[in-house]
């Protein structure tokens, strides 16, 4: 065995030179070769997206079109002057009647009715004036009316008053009156008196109408200076009345 290993000795270290080379060999080039296919990496920045953006495209830009050929002008013959004809009068006139009619405007429902109740409110007031005017005309004839009647009976009561006291007046002077002879019962001497409001007279009676027998004239105005005081009212208001009387003495 020693002599083996002594045999194959020499040959070790060539072996292993020749395996060393044929490493390197192929080593250098792979080297090299990795060397030169090896770069930098590029840097990429991701974003995120909810969803894809929309793509805008482009419009399609279609060729311009061919200009047209040049269009030859030709003169144009001049127009022909042609009179106008004239539409008669009366048509002129009837068209003119239709526009105006056209043109008239109808009052609209709402206008109308705004013055139909201007006018029944018109209306309304004017009977309401009459109807207070007639209302103020009777309430003026019934107060004048009332007024009328009061006046009247203030008078028949005055009269009434009047009356008595002068049939008193009479009485009391023909019991004072001294009988004449011959002198008929037409007879009748009038005296204007004046009294005070005693009933006394302020003078002697006058006499303003003669019966036509003086004895029977002195004996009825003999009477009345006899018959005072005469009664009087004792009312101031009738007494105004009694301030001057005209007395008639009849027999």
């Amino acid at each position: 065995m020693s002599a083996a290993l002594a045999y194959r000795e020499p040959h070790f270290f060539v072996a292993g030179a020749l395996a060393l080379a044929v490493h390197l060999a192929f080593f250098v080039p792979l080297y090299f070769a990795t060397r030169w296919q090896s770069h930098s990496s590029e840097k990429y920045t991701v974003e995120m997206w909810d969803s894809l953006p929309t793509t805008e495209v482009a419009p399609k830009q279609e060729p311009a079109p061919a200009p047209p050929p040049p269009v030859r002008m030709e003169p144009t013959p001049p127009a022909k002057v042609v009179a106008p004809v004239l539409p008669p009068v009366k048509a002129e006139i009837e068209i003119r009647d239709k526009k105006s009619k056209k043109t008239e405007v109808k009052p609209s429902p709402a206008k109308t009715d705004e013055k139909k109740e201007k006018a029944a409110a018109k209306a309304r007031q004017e009977a309401e004036q009459r109807e207070l005017a007639a209302y103020e005309a009777n309430s003026e004839q019934r107060r004048q009316a009332v007024q009328a009647q009061v006046r009247a009976e203030v008078t028949a009561a005055t009269q009434t008053q009047i009356d008595r006291y002068q049939d008193m007046i009479r009485n009391k002077i023909r019991r004072k009156m001294r009988t004449v002879s011959d002198v008929p019962d037409s007879a009748e001497a009038i005296f204007k008196v004046t009294l005070l409001p005693d009933g006394m007279l302020m003078d002697d009676p006058v006499l303003v109408k003669s019966s036509g027998y003086p004895a029977y004239d002195d004996a009825a105005e003999r009477a009345i200076l006899s018959a005072e005081p005469l009664p009087v009212p004792t009312d101031v208001s009738l007494q105004k009345m009694f301030r001057e009387l005209k007395l008639s003495i009849k027999p």
